[in-house]
């Protein structure tokens, strides 16, 4: 049976394929969610939601709604349970997103995320359907489903298909992509379960990695007493044995203390990480762990995802509206791939840091980490991945590593507008290119030749200034800064404007050196069009 054509296909609906449905119905583009499984799965795999994939949805009123806990910090701690590193957040709450990691309990996760793809009416959702088959001709791609429940397949036809579709993607081995192992596998059991009370050994921290050569072990206390023992698979071990509850008490217990437990579930993993050779096949595209594996030391799995779909879909919703050439897909991997394995790498290197099973090893360790601990502090600050976040793409900044994020990475920023209200950056703009500007207090005009641009990109130029000016531009927004964070910004990297994607990486910054507004807007238009494949008009 041939149904009716859509603008996107999605394969897979777990997190990733979430992220995408919610999205896609942002935007407006017909999209229909496939699903092998009815439901969502029941017990918590993904643990931690980190600032920029939050920042991706704050579009989505049911944030509130997802149930979080905040992470404080992690203690690394030696077999005698002496902190030998404590990782702390404390302090970089200065901006709304940028340095804010949070637990979460997925399967309450993945219901708020579903409820609300619900009701986009461009998105069709179909669990309980199981994608057979795939082809690509001329540019049209066609899906052939079943639903498993009566066999009856269909088969549609979209523009594009994005493959959430997990470690097994079935699209990805549909379309003879070899995936490349990248020799980190080690197995880990994982007990999830509930308590009545906080574990007494929380007092300023949320995790521990108890780095007992013997026995690495990783204690998270979650969301609402959830909490997540992992414990290091050792030789001798079979998953038989160590999943039995007179087996796993012996390491548990010690942190447990008194509290009341009930366990939900026990499993061992195989943590491994892996690559696919190439992200794409004309206009289907691999997304999350479909595209890229890697350990869970970080908690990047899925956040790594869903950065993907940020990265993907403004470009795909810019293509459909005619604001870009299809050319500009291609930076889709050409920009994620390279951080993903930096990723990847840091998460294998942290691994084997946690998972240091020899004496030896655990003894330089300590005494490495301790004296880094004494020449930073007492406390060393979250390892944040500074530099530049993207590979090459649709930006013009240039490939630093050691600098800090917010040059790549804009920060929010809350603004006071002219009837009084205060307003975010990121509310103001939307999922489209926007200019900030510093303090300008030149000519507003702009001529028609640029305002046909403007208004054709959804444009939007924000002034934070103390005077509340005016332009012919309707998209022109005059503001005043709350707490002085872009003078900040353009005085640490000297400039007085930056021009923004969708999806809040910076295209450029500029120190303009006119008091005329249209000869801004036609230097960023020029720079525009010459490197984000934008459409003429």
């Amino acid at each position: 049976m041939i149904e009716t054509e859509y603008d996107v296909v999605v394969a897979g609906y777990g997190p990733v394929g979430e992220t995408c449905a919610n999205l896609l119905g942002y935007y407006g583009i017909k999209a229909l969610i496939l699903d092998k499984e009815k439901n969502a799965y029941p017990l918590p795999r993904a643990i931690t939601w980190d600032a920029e994939c939050q920042r991706a949805m704050s579009h989505c009123e049911f944030l509130s709604e997802v149930k979080t806990r905040k992470i404080r910090g992690v203690d690394n701690k030696d077999a005698n349970k002496k902190s030998i590193m404590k990782i702390t957040t404390e302090g970089f709450d200065i901006y709304n997103y940028q340095h804010r990691i949070l637990f979460i309990h997925q399967p309450q996760f993945d219901e708020a995320h579903r409820e609300n793809a619900e009701k986009y009416s461009t998105n069709t959702i179909k669990t309980g359907s199981e994608l057979l088959a795939v082809d690509e001709i001329n540019g049209v791609i066609n899906c052939t489903y079943k639903n498993i429940d009566t066999n009856e397949q269909f088969t549609v036809t979209s523009k594009y298909l994005l493959a959430c579709d997990g470690a097994n993607s079935t699209v990805r081995k549909l379309n003879n992509i070899k995936l490349n192992s990248l020799d980190a596998d080690e197995s880990w059991m994982v007990v999830d379960g509930y308590t009545k009370s906080s574990f007494d050994c929380f007092t300023d921290i949320d995790a521990i990695q108890y780095c007992n050569p013997t026995r690495p072990t990783t204690i998270i206390q979650g969301v609402e007493n959830c909490f997540r023992f992992e414990i290091a698979f050792m030789p001798g071990d079979t998953v038989e044995e160590i999943q039995k509850e007179s087996v796993f008490r012996k390491y548990i217990d010690q942190w447990i203390g008194d509290n009341e437990v009930e366990f939900s579930r026990t499993a061992v993993y195989s943590f491994h990480a892996a690559a696919a050779e190439r992200w794409s096949n004309g206009n289907i595209f691999l997304l999350g762990d479909a595209a890229h594996q890697m350990p869970p030391f970080m908690g990047q799995g899925m956040n790594s995802g869903c950065r993907d779909a940020e990265n993907l879909l403004w470009k795909i919703n810019g293509v459909l509206k005619g604001h870009y050439k299809p050319k500009i897909l291609e930076t889709y991997e050409t920009e994620r791939k390279p951080h993903v394995a930096r990723i990847t790498r840091a998460a294998i290197k942290m691994g084997g840091v946690i998972n240091a099973k020899s004496k030896f090893k655990a003894f330089i360790r300590n005494a490495t980490l301790r004296i880094q601990g004494y020449f930073k502090g007492k406390e060393n600050v979250f390892p944040i991945l500074n530099g530049n976040r993207l590979g090459q793409g649709v930006h013009n900044m240039p490939k630093i590593k050691d600098v800090s994020l917010e040059r790549y990475y804009f920060n929010e920023i809350s603004v006071r507008l002219n009837d009084g209200r205060v307003q975010s950056t990121d509310k103001i703009l939307g999922k489209n290119f926007g200019m900030i500007l510093n303090d300008f207090e030149g000519n507003k005009k702009i001529s028609d030749k640029y305002l046909e641009f403007l208004n054709k990109h959804n444009f939007k130029i924000i002034n934070i200034s103390n005077i509340h000016d005016q332009s012919n531009y309707d998209n022109y927004i005059a503001c005043e800064d709350t707490h002085s964070d872009m003078q900040i910004y353009c005085d640490k990297y000297d400039c007085n404007a930056v021009i923004l994607r969708p999806d809040k990486y910076v295209f450029d910054i500029f120190n303009f050196e006119t008091d005329n507004l249209d000869e801004i807007v036609s230097s960023a238009i020029k720079n525009l069009q010459e490197t984000a494949v934008f459409t003429p008009n």
